[in-house]
């Protein structure tokens, strides 16, 4: 009877490990806002649907100094808040999406895991992760999402990295 106890103590404690260890997994891969359609890439057009809630996902690395934001203004014309049938005009990057068009909902940074073997993740301990941002496409309109990687605090020359590293620029159509 002693020795049954201690083989159902010991499944019963490899249970509560295994479970424990998936779950934060998925506590430290997943993040803890919802980034709805994520899209990845440098840069280029992304097309949305009013109310629906998206995200701009970077990899980034933040031990090696990458740290993603939202860019700054840039000289232009503002974003449109509707199209007109005629033409729509190509938007200028802006700190923050138009409001009109697209609400920034939030931000996270999302560390990797880690270990490629264990349930199919990819990368190693120290790896970086993914910056995600996220917005809520509010109504039809086009505005331009530029990011920017104040790469180790704007105090490290940034010759050498491709200018992909640096700055990235979406353009949202909402449909």
């Amino acid at each position: 009877m002693t020795r049954r106890r201690v083989l159902t103590a010991l499944a019963l404690a490899l249970v509560l490990v295994v479970g424990g260890a998936a779950l934060t997994v998925h506590l430290l891969t997943e993040g803890d806002l919802d980034h709805g359609k994520v899209f990845t890439g440098a840069s280029g057009e992304l097309t949305v649907e009013p109310g629906q809630l998206f995200s701009i996902e970077v990899d980034a690395n933040r031990v090696e100094g990458d740290s993603w934001d939202l860019g700054a203004p840039a000289a232009g014309p503002a974003a449109t808040a509707a199209p007109t049938p005629a033409a729509t005009p190509a938007a200028a990057p802006t700190a923050a999406a138009t409001p009109a068009v697209v609400l920034a909902t939030g931000q996270e940074y999302v560390r990797n895991l880690g270990i490629t073997s264990f349930a199919g993740l990819t990368g190693s301990f120290g790896a970086g992760g993914r910056y995600y941002f996220v917005f809520r496409a509010r109504s039809a309109g086009r505005t331009t999402i530029a990011l920017h990687n104040t790469y180790r605090g704007g105090m490290v020359p940034t010759t050498g990295l491709a200018p992909d590293e640096l700055d990235r620029s979406f353009t949202v159509t909402v449909r």
